[in-house]
């Protein structure tokens, strides 16, 4: 096998499928997988995905990370490149493209000229690799469940359906060796003219180019249609040490010719469950700023903060018929927030780990730097208080309060409220297990994303949501806070995706013998 292995990565987001591949480490020290080309649509996932691209060839090439790259993530600079790293600079843009796939000509014309480009700086018999997902909110459960409410809608018409054919026009021009293709597990269930999409999906993959087999990363075997379950290709990526319960489909497949045709691959190897407190209990503990919205007092400060909570806890407790345990420990959760020092302004940095396990290895890889993107959002007075109460109760209880747990004090003033819409609007993220699936929900809203120390009560911060997400630390996100949410909750794991890698690289090897 050759030393390089190009990586084309369709739908890229913030880059955490590529980040797998390209930071992935063989044996014998080496990093065999190269980005060729990087395509996304969305500005700001386009920008991660560049910066990130110049930070992975500054490493590659041994070059100190310029003070201009700081100043750039801080939002000081206009960019990341010093005089002596302006040339990377200008390679990492030239391997991202912000193009929209599906859209025009124009855009697959570039795509394919970018690749070819790229292919040409290349030795000719190099192997390729094509990774990505399309968008997958005409396969979501959640919004196919948005379009049934849409009288006019038909899936046959939704372009997003067929984005999956932008890979196959890219295996179709330029034949990867093997591909990587990922989606929500909804794309198994999701129908067009009263039949399975997933099936059309398998048999356009197969018969792609001069053919490709595919395989269940699970269990290893080849899938044959009408024999094996298409559910072979969903992978719990809990079971693979990423700290949150993320089901997701994922088809690896392999060219057709005469050596490499096999009944079956190397399988993701099963590891240790990872819990929410591993990922995120080593972050400073910080307070959410009060939100112009609703509160009690004038200005945002800790001593406002805690005398809002304080009032409404107090309140709280005289109108709600709580069980004595309940009481007790929401008096001793604000008495720990009382004498508490945790709300002061933090310059925290990450920290050495001894016999550090592969999630921590791999995801808290910035000792002695600055933590980044760990900032709460403004949560209404309101807000705090809920929060408060939902993880108090999870921790009595040992599960999340529901809407009818919730005391009419504390109540959202939603007419549906008591409809059984939303029973589990409010959602902590237990400490001691993993946690719900980090989507992009997370951007709008953190009802569902409540962390899971009482005392805090409030919602994850990006960093937190990057750590459940397997990012490194030394990932660094541009945008406002809402859009780098985003970003985060449409990613791959890039741990997940850095075992794939390794599955990969090792298929490669087995050709090679």
């Amino acid at each position: 096998m050759k030393d390089t292995i190009n990586v084309i990565d369709l739908f890229a987001g913030p880059g955490g499928l590529g980040e797998g591949f390209f930071s992935y480490e063989d044996s014998n020290g080496n990093y065999p997988f190269k980005g060729l080309i990087s395509v996304e649509k969305d500005i700001h996932a386009h920008s991660t995905l560049t910066l990130r691209a110049f930070f992975r060839l500054l490493r590659k090439a041994d070059i100190e990370i310029p003070n201009e790259y700081y100043q750039y993530v801080a939002g000081k600079k206009s960019s990341p490149a010093s005089d002596v790293t302006a040339h990377i600079w200008e390679q990492a843009k030239r391997e991202t493209l912000l193009l929209e796939l599906g859209k025009d000509t124009a855009s697959d014309k570039k795509l394919f000229t970018g690749i070819k480009n790229q292919l040409e700086k290349t030795t000719s018999n190099e192997p390729t690799v094509l990774i990505g997902g399309p968008p997958c909110q005409a396969y979501s459960l959640v919004g196919r469940a948005r379009n049934k409410g849409n009288k006019d809608y038909k899936p046959e018409e939704d372009n997003r359906h067929f984005l999956y054919k932008e890979y196959l026009s890219i295996m179709e021009v330029f034949s990867p060796d093997i591909f990587i293709m990922e989606n929500v597990k909804g794309m198994l269930s999701s129908q067009i003219d009263g039949g399975p999409v997933f099936e059309q999906i398998v048999r356009d993959l197969e018969g792609c180019s001069t053919g490709y087999t595919l395989y269940s990363l699970k269990t290893g075997n080849r899938f044959i249609a009408g024999v094996s379950n298409p559910r072979d290709f969903v992978l719990n990526s809990e079971d693979y040490g990423i700290p949150q319960n993320r089901h997701r489909v994922i088809v690896l497949g392999i060219k057709n010719n005469s050596n490499n045709i096999r009944d079956e691959v190397p399988a993701l190897k099963k590891v240790d469950k990872i819990a929410v407190k591993e990922a995120i209990e080593d972050l400073p503990a910080i307070r959410s700023p009060l939100s112009n919205r609703g509160r009690r007092f004038n200005e945002d400060s800790a001593e406002n903060w805690l005398r809002n909570l304080e009032a409404g806890i107090n309140s709280l407790i005289k109108a709600a018929n709580f069980e004595m345990k309940m009481v007790n420990t929401l008096k001793l959760n604000l008495k720990l927030i009382k004498s508490s020092r945790l709300f002061t302004a933090s310059t925290a940095k990450y920290k050495k780990v001894k016999n550090a396990s592969m999630y921590t290895e791999f995801v808290k890889d910035s000792p002695n730097t600055d933590i980044t993107h760990h900032e709460a959002r403004p949560h209404m007075d309101t807000d705090l208080l809920r929060y408060f109460f939902c993880a108090t109760y999870r921790e009595v209880y040992g599960k999340n309060a529901r809407a009818n747990d919730f005391p009419k004090y504390l109540a959202p003033k939603h007419k549906n409220w008591n409809s059984g819409k939303f029973v589990d609007r409010f959602k902590v993220q237990s400490l001691g297990s993993q946690s719900s699936t980090i989507t992009s929900h997370i951007s709008k809203d953190g009802h569902y994303f409540i962390h899971g120390s009482p005392y805090q009560c409030r919602s994850l911060t990006v960093r937190e949501a990057a750590r459940i997400q397997t990012f490194p630390d030394s990932y660094q996100f541009v945008g406002k806070r809402t859009n780098q949410f985003h970003q985060v909750g449409n990613a791959v794991p890039p741990l997940l995706a850095n075992q794939i890698a390794r599955v990969v690289n090792e298929l490669f090897l087995l050709q090679a013998n």
